[in-house]
This record gives C-alpha cells, sequence and structure tokens, in this order.
C-alpha cells in the first residue's frame, strides 16, 4: 500500500474513533504541553482527573506562575515523577520572563527548556502548531513493528520505523497523524489483546497476514524490582505529628515523616539524637513497633518498618522540619506513604 493510502486510512479511521479527551478539546499548547508530562510513565486513565482539576485550578500560564511551587505541588500530589512538576513550572517562569508568555514555537527554543526532551518537544510542535515532526512512543513501535514484520526493536529497526513514519507523515497534517498512529496503538493494537478484525490496515499488516501478531515486537524480560529498607518515624507531641520535606530526587519537595535506610532497630535513638538539635529523653520502652509499609515505584520498591514515638516536651526541631497537625497536612504536598502511615497510627 501506498504511504499516501496508509496515511488516509489512519486519518480516516481517527475521525470515526478517537476518544474524546479533555486535553484534545484545545490546541493550546499549555495544555497540550501539560498533557503530554502528565502523561510520561502515567496511565490516561488515572492522569485524566489530576489534568482537568490542574486546568480548573490553572487554566493558562500566568495563573500557574502567580502560584508559590508548594501550592502548585499540591495539585500535583499522588502522580508521581515529581520532577515533571518542578520542571514543568520551571520552564514556564522562563517561557514568562523570556518568550513573552507564549510557549515557543521553534524546536531549538522550546527543547532547551526544562525538561523537555525530544519526544515532548515533538509532540506539542507538531499537535498545537502542526510542525512536521514525528513521534516515537510505545503505541507507534507496536502498530510499525506489526505492520512491517520487524520483531526486534533493535537501533537499526528503530531507525526504520523512524524513516517510515517520516514518509507516511509527508502526506498528512502531522499533528493529527501523529494522533491517529498513537490512538490506534492504544485502542486496537494493544499488547496483548489486539483487535485486529477492526484495523484499517490489517490487509498489509505482516504479523495480522501470518498471523504472529501477538510474537511483535518481542518484549525483553523485566528485571526484578530491588527492595529498599527503611526505618520510618512518626514523632508525635500532643496532636502534632514532626514532617520534613524531601531533597531526593524521588518525591522531590513533598512532605514525609523522618526516615533512614536501613531495618535494624538499633539504629533508632542515633537516629532521633540527629532529627533534633537538643536531644530528646529517649526511653526505649516508649519507641512503638507500628508495622510495615510496603510501597511500589516503577523501578524500586520501599520497604518501611514504621515506629511511633511519643515526646512529652517539644524539643528545637532541624531546618527543613516542621511541626504540623492532621488538618494542616491537608493543604501541603505529602508523599503517598506518609497518608498510608497515618491510616496505622492515631495521632
Amino acid at each position: 500500500m501506498r504511504n499516501n493510502e496508509v496515511s488516509k486510512l489512519l486519518n480516516l479511521w481517527y475521525d470515526r474513533n478517537k476518544r474524546v479527551l479533555p486535553f484534545r478539546l484545545s490546541r493550546d499548547p499549555y495544555k497540550i504541553w501539560l498533557s503530554e508530562v502528565m502523561l510520561h510513565q502515567t496511565q490516561i486513565i488515572i492522569m485524566i482527573p489530576y489534568y482537568n482539576r490542574w486546568i480548573k485550578k490553572y487554566p493558562n500560564i500566568k495563573s500557574l506562575i502567580e502560584e508559590p511551587y508548594d501550592k502548585v505541588l499540591k495539585y500535583w500530589e499522588g502522580l508521581g515523577y515529581y520532577n515533571r512538576c518542578l520542571n514543568f513550572y520551571r520552564a514556564l517562569k522562563i517561557i514568562e520572563k523570556k518568550h513573552d508568555g507564549e510557549v515557543p514555537k521553534s524546536y531549538d527554543e522550546f527543547r532547551k527548556l526544562p525538561g523537555v526532551g525530544d519526544y515532548t518537544a515533538a509532540a506539542v510542535l507538531s499537535i498545537a502548531y502542526n510542525k512536521n515532526y514525528i513521534l516515537i512512543d510505545g503505541n507507534v513501535k507496536r502498530v510499525l513493528s506489526r505492520y512491517l514484520g520487524i520483531k526486534t526493536l533493535s537501533k537499526h529497526n528503530l531507525l526504520r520505523i523512524k524513516n517510515k513514519l517520516e514518509q507516511l507523515i509527508f502526506y498528512s497534517n502531522p499533528g493529527k497523524f501523529n494522533q491517529s498512529i498513537m490512538e490506534l496503538g492504544a485502542i486496537l493494537c494493544r499488547k496483548y489483546a489486539p483487535k485486529c478484525i477492526s484495523c484499517p490496515l490489517k490487509y498489509n499488516c505482516k504479523a495480522f497476514l501470518t498471523d504472529k501478531v501477538l510474537e511483535y515486537p518481542t518484549v525483553p524480560l523485566r528485571r526484578k524490582k530491588p527492595v529498599v529498607n527503611f526505618i520510618g518515624l512518626i514523632i508525635v507531641f500532643k496532636n502534632q505529628i514532626l514532617i520534613r520535606k524531601r531533597k531526593n530526587a524521588l518525591l522531590r519537595d513533598l512532605w514525609e515523616f523522618p526516615t533512614i535506610q536501613g531495618n535494624n532497630k538499633n539504629i533508632i535513638e542515633n537516629f532521633l539524637k540527629n532529627i533534633f538539635d537538643l536531644e530528646p529523653r529517649i526511653e526505649k520502652n516508649l519507641i512503638k513497633d507500628s508495622g510495615i509499609i510496603k510501597h511500589n515505584f516503577s523501578h524500586l520498591i520501599f520497604n518501611i518498618k514504621l515506629y511511633e514515638f511519643r515526646l512529652d516536651k517539644l524539643p528545637k526541631t532541624r531546618e527543613g522540619m516542621k511541626w504540623v497537625t492532621e488538618l494542616e497536612l491537608k493543604d501541603m504536598p505529602c508523599t503517598k506513604i506518609l497518608y498510608k502511615a497515618l491510616e496505622l497510627i492515631k495521632i
């Protein structure tokens, strides 16, 4: 089948079958960019409520950059990969300062912004501005792997897929073409339960014609996630709990209870001494075993042994820590792990 015919079939199929998604209702580059950032490593069904809530609160760039970052982060809470939020916020600050509040139309200028990689730049510029850039995500790789009969996604074969996309996009509106082939992969050309009978490309799809669709592409075996052990302390004074703001890249700028890597209870006493400027009175019988929290990330697992410790005096804490009530926590961006701990402990 000729490239122009393939593009035409994809566009027709997309017009008739595309899902109604909130970020497709606008050509606003800010909203399209936000959707791309939120969708990175996140399923669309999970992302949509976050997107809607965000747009309701921050409908444009100006409304967002006028807000303190802590308040912005609260609207990202639970979505994960928090550096995405920080980079998006920083990038919009730069846009307001250097680009008069307009998302750049130049690939090179857009690509310079924090958190903007090749894929994000191509997605926003093609969909918002109809710039001629192809997109290659997991759905696109799967569609063309099956269509072209490419089993392994080696560098050479990914180049073949790239070349084919560049030929196909030439005959179509770039933004519409990119969305059509991604949508085909999401709705029909699925990983485990493809709906080949409804596919507009089936009669020229090598995997379908050889009845080997599920063999394309080959998927490498997943590595077992490493488990990292922590001691976590829920330190309580009256109706307040001690929290600290994370500085690590993972869960950066979210509030959590104090943790230290390890699983030996003997480290707790020194851990407590390091938390406070003035050493609190520590009696081992006051340190209460409060259960275990397991938290899954995409690449590892946190295994946190919780201990509860109640103070009879309020000592001075180190910088970056804060005493708060449960009510105050509701307005602060916190880790899911903290909320899990509060389900186990009564303050």
